[in-house]
């Protein structure tokens, strides 16, 4: 794609200060052969699972009052939880890629066991892909992802090299065109020059495989 129609981050803290230095490389440790899933995006159709009432109340037990008359064992949702939780089956359809890379992200920083790459897309491993792909309907992500779109992304680049030089992967980034979006995980970034920035990703479509994204910061463009 050679024009940004939007390129944004979301995720927890970080600066947008820092330096592009020509040849310079900033990595945050992360590995796809160990810190990645080995299996692709999947599509809805492809597990059994749905999001239900035993993930709404994972995810918020019963402080929000998802469950009528307080009682989560069993679940009745209250009619706002079960809107809510088939909107996010109805997103599910095309795949999970945000459920991926935000799991993926959180294991990294956690150094969770077994490595991510030898998980198996069992029904544990499933469900919680799904209740992570769910998180990016929670209004302060989406609060966050809109003001990152207003940034240039020359902010977006130098907030993700400061957050690497501490080892760490909180932000995903959401590229969109006018085909549709798609979520990644960056966890690297080096510089052609001052203007051009080649940002390092895992992208659940391609699992296991190098991807990147180009940017060129000085015509903001991807």
């Amino acid at each position: 794609i050679a024009v940004c129609a939007a390129i944004v981050l979301s995720g927890c803290g970080g600066g947008d200060s820092g330096a592009s230095d020509k040849n310079q490389v900033i990595e945050s440790g992360m590995l796809m052969q160990s810190d990645s899933f080995s299996f692709a995006n999947f599509g809805a159709s492809a597990t059994d699972l749905n999001f239900d009432e035993t993930d709404l109340v994972a995810m918020f037990g019963n402080s929000d009052g998802v469950c009528i008359d307080g009682k989560t064992d069993p679940c009745v949702p209250i009619a706002e939880a079960a809107v809510w939780a088939r909107m996010v089956n109805q997103a599910r359809v095309s795949g999970h890629c945000e459920g991926l890379v935000v799991e993926a992200a959180d294991r990294f920083v956690m150094q969770a066991s077994p490595p991510t790459f030898e998980l198996q897309n069992d029904e544990v491993v499933s469900a919680g892909i799904i209740r992570r792909f769910a998180t990016q309907f929670f209004p302060e992500v989406q609060e966050e992802r809109d003001e990152w779109a207003k940034r240039s992304l020359r902010d977006i680049v130098n907030s993700l090299g400061e957050t690497f030089k501490t080892g760490a992967t909180p932000y995903v980034l959401g590229v969109y065109s006018p085909r549709g979006g798609h979520a990644v995980l960056p966890y690297a970034v080096e510089f052609e020059s001052d203007d051009v920035a080649i940002v390092r990703v895992y992208d659940s479509n391609w699992p296991g495989k190098n991807r990147y994204v180009r940017m060129d910061l000085a015509a903001d463009e991807w």
